[in-house]
């Protein structure tokens, strides 16, 4: 009979678990981000990962600093780039759009220049462009699949029409702004410092990995079957 309490209890913790990951919301938290290479100085920053339920409820957390960065990088394999090349599909960049990535905090101030007066502005205009398009996408993105599209489409419509484009722009929330500047002085040189909040539900990040590893599978079965030989099994 004991055994059987151990036992329900056992399914019982499982099922909790399993309900609770499913749940939560994987929150990326890159604080005080600075990169540079004006004045040849290490880069200095803090990493904080986190599973939240219920929005803002933490059941697990780590923190990691610059240094504690590097280590981890250090120990790990060199990674076959060409491999990842050959696997790596265009179907691919659509299947990672199932995570419905939220940005919930974006601040970036840049300095960037380039060696080329006219690169230097093209790059930073296509930065501005291409972040003003990004970030109310991304969160439209996200708003509508976990509430309901009309208010959520609205939101994104409003937030677009009362923001107009210039290189430091802040966009409907005061969580959302960035500026960068070009550096005209002949040289590459760079500026960086970004506070963000990236949050994932776990539920999308497992069924991405589901959709991957399937998908993994079956390409591994159709290169077999294609290796074959036409009458490899025949006897004449």
């Amino acid at each position: 009979m004991i055994l059987v309490f151990i036992l329900l209890g056992i399914i019982a913790f499982i099922l909790l678990l399993a309900f609770i990951i499913l749940s939560s919301t994987l929150k990326i938290e890159i604080k005080d981000l600075n990169l540079s290479n004006m004045k040849n100085k290490k880069a200095n920053y803090a990493i904080k990962i986190s599973l939240n339920v219920f929005k803002n409820v933490k059941w697990l957390w780590v923190s990691l600093n610059s240094k504690k960065v590097e280590k981890i990088i250090s120990k790990i394999p060199e990674i076959d780039i060409k491999k990842i090349e050959s696997d790596f599909k265009l179907e691919d960049i659509k299947v990672l759009g199932k995570l419905h990535t939220k940005i919930s905090k974006f601040k970036l101030n840049a300095d960037i220049g380039l060696e080329n007066p006219i690169l230097t502005a093209f790059l930073v205009t296509f930065l501005c462009s291409s972040i003003s398009i990004a970030i109310p996408l991304i969160n439209a993105k996200s708003y509508m699949k976990n509430s309901s599209p009309s208010k959520r489409l609205n939101k994104f419509y409003n937030s677009k029409k009362s923001n107009k484009f210039h290189n430091s722009r802040k966009l409907n929330e005061k969580n959302y702004e960035y500026s960068i500047k070009p550096i005209y002085n002949n040289q590459n040189l760079y500026k960086i410092e970004l506070n963000c909040i990236i949050e994932l539900k776990m539920v999308h990040i497992i069924n991405v990995i589901y959709i991957l590893i399937k998908k993994g599978k079956s390409d591994k079965n159709e290169r077999t079957a294609s290796n074959r030989k036409p009458y490899a099994y025949s006897h004449e």
